[in-house]
């Protein structure tokens, strides 16, 4: 079984709501009790950090938790990758 991966990232909850369905491709996205699923696979599980401070400017700060169910480890990388390609923030 593949271990839970968890990130620390820089969005809010409505952002990552907007996002998630990138990541998820055709696999069905719902909520129960604040854990989303894709598919049968993954759950995710959000936790508010405290916002960070840059000078003026606050960042919004989130960790977030994946945790695959059944599956194979490449299935499990193949959603990662998807997952950091759906969140990825560019600049300019």
């Amino acid at each position: 079984m593949t271990a839970p991966v968890v990130k620390d990232m820089a969005l809010t909850r409505a952002e990552f709501v907007r996002l998630l369905p990138g990541a998820a491709g055709d696999a069905p996205v719902r909520e129960v009790d604040g854990v989303f699923r894709v598919g049968d696979v993954v759950s995710i599980a959000l936790e508010a950090l405290p916002t960070r401070r840059l000078g003026l400017f606050t960042i919004p700060a989130m960790r977030v938790t994946l945790r695959f169910h059944g599956g194979t480890d490449e299935d499990a990388r193949d959603f990662v990758r998807r997952f950091d390609r759906a969140f990825q923030k560019g600049g300019g």
